[in-house]
């Protein structure tokens, strides 16, 4: 396989869809369609000439092979990460970052207002976005 060839955000869609089980949760969780999740399967599929995710009944099953490169990717997503926001730190009254919620609609009655208040005040630039997480998937959405 060529390296060079692979696109890096295709590595954290298999990592989403591996986590969550679920193309529908992954997409949620990476702020991306389902149908763009699909996509970037079909691109790793091709990409590894390996289903990677087989559909059960109980969600997305990974193959042997998506299990083999499952700690390996997420260790150098990790790394990534942590290389690229090193030394950056976070300035409230600078930042233009945006910042997504998952939460109930009581969740967002509840603690919303006060989040954004306080957001208002310390924080002008930063752009609050919730997502509403029905109650039947917040278990799955915690334990991911």
């Amino acid at each position: 396989m060529n390296v060079s060839a692979l696109d890096l955000n295709l590595l954290r869609v298999f990592d989403a869809v591996l986590r969550d089980r679920s193309v529908t949760l992954a997409a949620r969780h990476l702020g991306l369609t389902q149908p763009a999740v699909s996509n970037a399967r079909a691109r790793l599929r091709v990409q590894f000439e390996d289903a990677l995710f087989v559909r059960t009944p109980s969600g997305m099953d990974a193959t042997p092979f998506s299990r083999e490169l499952a700690e390996p990717v997420r260790q150098a997503l990790a790394l990534l990460e942590s290389a690229l926001s090193h030394g950056t730190g976070f300035d409230p009254a600078t930042s233009t970052r945006a910042f997504r919620f998952y939460m109930s609609d009581l969740g967002q009655i509840e603690f919303l207002p006060p989040l954004v208040e306080r957001a208002q005040r310390t924080a002008p630039g930063v752009r609050l976005e919730a997502v509403a997480l029905e109650v039947e998937d917040i278990g799955d959405a915690l334990a991911a």
